[in-house]
């Protein structure tokens, strides 16, 4: 029988997010003449004033003991104009694992996902290369994956244009007699990847280049800390393989979800009565080790990744 991993991704999303080609319009040009579309597009990776939230995050004080820990302003989790501080300042910055190697175990494999606003597809090349990209083409930003499986090139859906698998643009239609189009500025916008055992890894940075290969031991310590050193290679099971992915869609902010998970087992004998009567609870203890913070980050932006430690009262 075969056996199987089983990865936990929280996807934090937008409030607009149904609003989803709003959302796209973000990575598209402006409606100007072909030869005058922007080569570098600007991404819906915008920050949000620090001034706005400068009072909140500045009370939280992660070095308090637990017995004097408050529970945040509802304003964290309520306040549209936070949660894009926090995709910012958290889950756009550093490494995020998005899926596993064995979804893109052969040439021509690809899986699609979306973080925040950022629609993303990463795929193998027919020379063995991981690659990924924003999923958006370059002509009016469209979507042009979705889901997962094998293709030869990415086809927009919209006016066609072709992309290879390593990113460039093949075939741009209808574009005869346009002066100034060079082909070569107009291939997919790429993304930072890393695999690391049977993760893969992304960088939605925007001041990252794609193109300076990252070793993999890197990528797992900025993306795992301390945690790299616990787990390690051999503790990674090659026996256990991917079989499929599951997602839901959970109506809460995404600190709501990670504070139920990181309670110690406190909600088991009133949420999970069944689950209770065949555990030792008093048996568990909680140890807290250093999250994976990347050294990177500014003293407001360690609070706010710490947020996910501290539990609601």
């Amino acid at each position: 029988m075969s056996m199987a991993t089983t990865m936990l991704v929280i996807k934090p999303v937008s409030p607009l997010i149904c609003q989803s080609r709003r959302a796209r319009l973000n990575h598209r040009t402006t409606h100007t003449p072909l030869h005058r579309v922007m080569t570098h597009p600007t991404t819906c990776l915008g920050s949000v004033a620090p001034s706005a939230t400068k009072s909140p995050v500045d009370d939280f004080d992660p070095e308090l003991p637990i017995e004097e820990a408050l529970t945040p302003p509802s304003s964290w989790y309520t306040d549209p104009s936070f949660l894009d501080l926090e995709l910012d300042r958290v889950f756009y910055r550093g490494w995020q694992a998005v899926g596993y190697t064995d979804q893109v175990k052969s040439p021509q494999d690809f899986f699609t996902g979306r973080l925040g606003n950022v629609e993303f597809v990463v795929c193998r090349d027919e020379n063995g290369k991981i690659h990924a990209f924003h999923n958006v083409c370059r002509h009016h930003a469209s979507l042009l994956a979705s889901g997962s499986g094998r293709k030869s090139c990415f086809v927009c859906p919209y006016h066609g244009w072709t992309y290879a698998l390593n990113g460039a643009l093949l075939r741009a239609t209808r574009i005869k007699g346009i002066r100034n189009f060079d082909v070569k500025e107009f291939g997919l916008v790429p993304l930072k990847v890393a695999t690391w055992g049977p993760f893969v890894l992304l960088n939605f940075e925007k001041d990252v280049s794609p193109a300076h290969k990252v070793e993999s031991d890197i990528a797992a310590k900025e993306w795992a800390g301390s945690c790299v050193d616990i787990l390690g290679n051999s503790c990674i099971d090659p026996s256990l393989t991917y079989l499929c992915s599951r997602e839901y869609t959970v109506e809460c902010n995404w600190k709501v979800f990670c504070d139920n998970y990181l309670d110690g087992g406190y909600h088991v004998p009133y949420a999970h009565k069944g689950l209770a009567s065949g555990l030792k609870l008093d048996s568990y203890s909680t140890t807290v080790d250093q999250p994976a913070v990347p050294m990177i980050l500014t003293d407001l932006e360690r609070k706010l990744f710490m947020l996910s430690f501290i539990p609601i009262s």
